[in-house]
């Protein structure tokens, strides 16, 4: 009688049956990272290590499957550190299933990024260079003026609001969250779709952050996790990028002004920024900035980065007062 297998003991017997790997261990699942869209997975191979990683069988993921197998390869062979997919005995990027599909792809060691003066270079540097060599690179369509953080959900913001209301109702808080409230108003006129069409697109990143840049020590190991990867515009990747890696908590302007110059230096160096995304950028921060808070402080339990909402709003006010202040700077040439 077959035994009836489930779990991992499917994915091992599935790798068996599809690649060349000699012996493999059972896979274990990667604790290390969220699970949120896909089940990721460690598998040991006489071969080597390597990262399974499931999705849904259906028209749009693998189509969306297919372009980040094949700008994965062309990262590659332009030497920028991103996983090998394996292919199977039959030569294909996954591995096709009843209702779902699966690939494996080089397991990269290494640990989220630490900010350095080094790294904040390098990534800069990373980007660029992602943004130079992909251009010209086919992609699904999509609209690439459409993108994530170009607006703060009114509701989310509210939410934030309320907590820190909640947490101690004072003017200040009140007047902070006027002083947010003006920036957004501005970066929506800024934002505006309509306007969108200066500012260049391309093939773009689309979830740049410490999590997804795996450093061994100071030394870029990895870019991964392409799952947001397509047609879009730089200043989404860009401003992603300033806001987790330059802004994060810092009040101190020098600081700011620093980290962030730093990076948009080192990324100049592969692709030079226009005038209207040099002004638009520093509100593009902030609304994602905002937003990722705003997001998060339910998410965690009341704080973000160690610090609750009516923190935030202080910390919030100050770096918002501080962006515009680079846009001033930019627009008019000072």
């Amino acid at each position: 009688m077959a035994v009836k297998l489930d779990g991992m003991d499917i994915i091992a017997e599935i790798i068996r049956e599809h690649y060349d790997l000699g012996e493999i261990q059972m896979p274990y699942q990667l604790e290390t990272t969220h699970q949120r869209r896909h089940r990721k997975m460690v598998v040991e191979t006489e071969t080597g290590k390597y990262l399974a990683k499931t999705y849904k069988n259906d028209p749009v993921t693998l189509d969306a499957l297919y372009f980040q197998h094949n700008l994965s390869g062309h990262l590659v062979n332009s030497n920028l550190p991103v996983a090998n997919i394996k292919k199977t005995k039959d030569g294909h990027t996954f591995v096709c299933l009843d209702t779902w599909a699966m690939e494996l792809q080089e397991f990269i060691e290494g640990g989220v990024m630490p900010i350095t003066e080094n790294t904040l270079e390098t990534s800069g540097l990373a980007l660029g260079r992602f943004h130079q060599v992909c251009q010209g690179l086919p992609a699904p369509p999509r609209d690439a003026r459409k993108w994530r953080f170009s607006e703060v959900p009114r509701h989310t913001f509210q939410t934030f609001y309320e907590h820190a209301v909640k947490e101690k109702n004072e003017p200040r808080i009140h007047a902070h969250c006027n002083n947010i409230v003006k920036f957004l108003n501005d970066a929506k006129e800024i934002l505006d779709i309509d306007k969108r069409y200066a500012f260049e697109t391309g093939i773009i990143h689309g979830d740049w952050h410490s999590g997804n840049l795996l450093f061994i020590g100071e030394e870029l190991n990895g870019i991964i996790d392409m799952e947001f990867a397509g047609d879009g515009c730089y200043l989404e990747d860009i401003s992603y990028a300033v806001s987790n890696l330059c802004i994060r908590t810092t009040v101190n302007g020098e600081k700011l002004e620093y980290r962030t110059n730093l990076m948009l230096n080192a990324y100049e160096k592969h692709r030079t920024l226009s005038y209207a995304e040099r002004v638009a950028l520093y509100y593009a921060v902030g609304v994602k900035h905002i937003t990722t808070v705003s997001y998060q402080i339910p998410q965690q339990g009341g704080r973000v980065a160690g610090y609750s909402p009516r923190h935030w709003m202080t910390i919030l006010d100050y770096q918002t007062r501080w962006l515009a202040e680079q846009s001033h700077k930019a627009r008019w040439g000072e």
